[in-house]
């Protein structure tokens, strides 16, 4: 009688092609979808930012209807904002001739007493604004006495005799105003430290003006922000400081 041994052979393990494909797909379907949805993100940080720097002109509109002057700029705000008249704030009265008495210049860092920096003090005393510290301990940094921008970064006030505004435009270009300055650190906006690369500049212009860095109600600058053609550098990795013009 002949006996036969049947070996089982042992099939060796992988992916075959079709395997390997499938899962590559769904991994490139993964990334896509992170970066959408960082993309996303990021559009979602700067139109919230545009909705700032909109409230915070038309804050400064009814605050000047209600109390006939500029905040920041208010004689007795100690005795006629709400919460300025209480004690231990870090409120503070201003000249009452009708401007802020602070040149705007990204690069020139607001102190908590004057007038670039009451403006937000006196907002939100009127209660007007919401995120400020009025507080004794308040100092002109971002999320305490300054605005902090969605997107990254602050805001602050000043105001241009000539239409210069720092290194972001000169006579010719800006006109006499009040600006919002959009920056990302108290101090001159470089290659690496703004929160507003050029791109991002370039789609706030555009949504708020003309989108153009060196014309119109929107200015923007930095060492990198702009190319040769008085364009927005939107394919470089620069940083930008914006003057949004307000108030007249």
């Amino acid at each position: 009688m002949t006996i036969q041994i049947l070996e089982k052979q042992k099939r060796e393990g992988g992916f075959t092609l079709v395997e390997l494909a499938i899962v590559m797909i769904i991994i490139g379907l993964l990334i896509g979808g992170i970066l959408k949805g960082q993309e996303l993100i990021a559009n979602s940080q700067v139109t919230a930012t545009i909705a700032q720097i909109k409230g915070m002109d038309a804050a400064t509109s009814t605050f000047r209807d209600k109390y006939a002057t500029l905040p920041g700029d208010m004689r007795n705000a100690l005795t006629r904002l709400p919460s300025c008249a209480a004690a231990g704030t870090v409120c503070a009265n201003g000249a009452g001739d009708g401007r802020i008495n602070v040149p705007v210049d990204p690069a020139t860092a607001p102190t908590i007493s004057q007038e670039n920096a009451q403006v937000f003090i006196h907002l939100a005393g009127a209660d007007l604004i919401n995120g400020i510290d009025t507080s004794a301990s308040s100092t002109a940094s971002f999320g305490s006495g300054l605005p902090e921008a969605r997107a990254g970064g602050g805001f602050w006030l000043g105001y241009s005799v000539d239409g210069s505004v720092g290194d972001i435009a000169n006579a010719t270009e800006g006109r006499p105003s009040h600006y919002l300055v959009y920056n990302g650190l108290i101090g001159p906006v470089g290659a690496d430290n703004g929160p507003v690369d050029a791109s991002r500049a370039a789609q706030i212009d555009r949504k708020l003006d003309d989108g153009a860095p060196e014309t119109g109600s929107v200015l923007s600058g930095g060492t990198t922000c702009r190319g040769g053609d008085g364009i927005y550098a939107e394919g470089a990795s620069g940083s930008c400081s914006i003057a949004i013009r307000i108030q007249g």
